[in-house]
C-alpha cells in the first residue's frame, strides 16, 4: 500500500500537493525561477511628468520651476529601487538588461541618423546660408568639448575596472570626474548657444533650425546620462554595487560611450566639413 494511502485524509492532501509542486518546479528539467518585481511606486511617473514639463519649459521656461524639482524628486525614489536579477529564457548565456540596452541603442542609432540625414540634406539644399553660419561657430570651443567628452569615456572604462576590482576609492575619482567632464560639455555648449544667438542664428534659421535640434537633443542625451550617473554614484555610496555585481555601471558605459561617438559624428558633419 503507496504512502498517500496509508496517511490520514489531511496528510494525503498535504502529500499530493507538494508531489504537484515537485512537478511544476522540475518542468522542462529545470526549477522555474521566481518572478521578482520591483516595489510599487509611483516614482516613475512623477519622472515622466518631470521630464515632460522640463521638455516643454525649454520653450515656457516658467514650467522649467516645476519639471525639474519633480525629475529630481522622482530619480532620487528610484534610487532606492533595488537592483533585480533577469534570467531570459532565450539567449539565456545574455542578460536581458544588457540586450534591451543593445535594442535601445540600436533604435537611438536610427534616431540621430534621422537628425543628422536632415542636417546634411539641409546643408546641401541651402549652401549659402550653412557658409555663412559656419563661419561664426567656435572651432576651439567645440573642440574643447570634444576632448572632454572623449576623456570622459576612458574615465568611465577605468572607473568600471575600478568597482570591478572593489576599489571604491579609485571607482569615486573616476565617476566624480565623468560628472565634472559630462558638465563641462554642457556649459560649452550652452555657451556657444548663447554666442549664436547673440550673432542673430536662432531657431527660425534655417542653420538655427538643423543646428539647435539636432545639437539639442544629443545635449539633452548628455544631460540624461549626467543625471543618471550622479544616481549610480548614489546607489554606489549606499554598497549596491561591487566586483560581483556591477551590471548596472556598464549599462551606463554602454550609453555614455554611444553618447560620445555620436557627437563625434556630429562635430565633423558640423563643425570640419564646410
Amino acid at each position: 500500500m503507496s504512502t498517500v494511502q496509508l496517511a490520514t485524509p489531511e496528510t494525503a492532501h498535504d502529500v499530493e500537493q507538494l508531489a504537484a509542486e515537485e512537478r511544476a518546479l522540475s518542468r522542462n528539467g529545470h526549477e522555474q525561477e521566481e518572478i521578482h518585481l520591483p516595489p510599487p511606486s509611483i516614482a516613475p511617473l512623477i519622472v515622466g511628468v518631470g521630464g515632460t514639463l522640463t521638455v516643454i519649459g525649454l520653450i515656457a521656461p516658467l514650467l522649467l520651476v516645476v519639471g525639474l524639482p519633480l525629475t529630481l524628486f522622482g530619480l532620487l525614489r528610484m534610487a532606492h529601487f533595488p537592483e533585480i536579477e533577469l534570467h531570459g529564457r532565450f539567449l539565456a548565456h545574455l542578460d536581458p538588461r544588457k540586450l534591451g540596452m543593445w535594442a535601445f541603442l540600436a533604435s537611438e542609432i536610427m534616431f540621430f541618423g534621422a537628425l543628422i540625414g536632415t542636417f546634411i540634406a539641409f546643408k546641401i539644399d541651402h549652401p549659402e546660408a550653412f557658409k555663412a553660419a559656419h563661419e561664426v561657430l567656435s572651432l576651439p570651443l567645440a573642440t574643447l568639448g570634444t576632448t572632454v567628452l572623449i576623456v570622459s569615456s576612458f574615465a568611465v572604462v577605468m572607473g568600471l575596472e575600478a568597482i570591478q576590482s572593489d576599489d571604491r576609492r579609485v571607482f569615486f575619482n573616476w565617476m566624480g570626474l565623468t560628472l565634472l567632464f559630462g558638465a563641462t560639455f554642457l556649459g560649452t555648449q550652452a555657451f556657444e548657444w548663447y554666442e549664436l544667438m547673440h550673432e542673430g542664428i536662432k531657431a527660425g534659421n534655417i542653420f538655427g533650425t538643423a543646428f539647435f535640434v539636432t545639437t539639442g537633443f544629443h545635449g539633452l542625451h548628455v544631460l540624461i546620462g549626467v543625471g543618471w550617473l550622479g544616481l549610480l554614484m548614489l546607489r554606489a555610496a549606499r554598497g549596491v554595487y561591487s566586483s560581483s555585481n556591477n551590471l548596472g555601471i556598464e549599462l551606463f558605459g554602454l550609453y555614455w560611450h554611444f553618447v560620445d561617438v555620436v557627437w563625434i559624428v556630429l562635430f565633423t558633419v558640423i563643425y570640419l566639413i564646410a
